[in-house]
């Protein structure tokens, strides 16, 4: 079933000519909105949602600048690129993970990918 909305939706995208990139499948997926930014919708508690990000990019060796809990808003800096992260809370059991991330000035789209997948592999 999962596979058939999945290949549905690539249709979709391919055949209205938009220009987001469908990125991995099942809960690992996300969407490339940007060329630096990957969106991911998940069923699970904003608390959890954000300690997890946090757990996984302090795994990674990340230098925090801005930790807000409040407007769900992350800064680190991993590998030589600037991560600019949101969790936001759509539902009480339903966050969105949105992961931007550029390395001198340039796009990082694969970084942004491997967080979110990170992330979304612990929820």
């Amino acid at each position: 079933m999962a596979r058939k909305i999945l290949c549905s939706l690539f249709i979709l995208l391919t055949l209205s000519g938009c220009a987001a990139l469908l990125i991995g499948t099942g809960v690992l997926g996300g969407v490339a909105i940007s060329e630096d930014t990957v969106r991911s919708e998940v069923d699970t508690e904003y608390d959890r949602a954000w300690a997890t990000t946090l757990n996984e990019l302090e795994k990674m060796g990340g230098e925090f600048t801005v930790k807000d809990k409040v407007r769900g808003v992350i800064e680190v800096k991993v590998r030589a690129s600037n991560i600019h992260i949101e969790v936001d809370r759509l539902t009480p059991k339903t966050i969105r993970l949105t992961v931007k991330s550029r390395k001198r000035l340039l796009p990082n789209i694969k970084l942004a990918h491997e967080i979110s997948a990170r992330v979304l592999r612990q929820l």
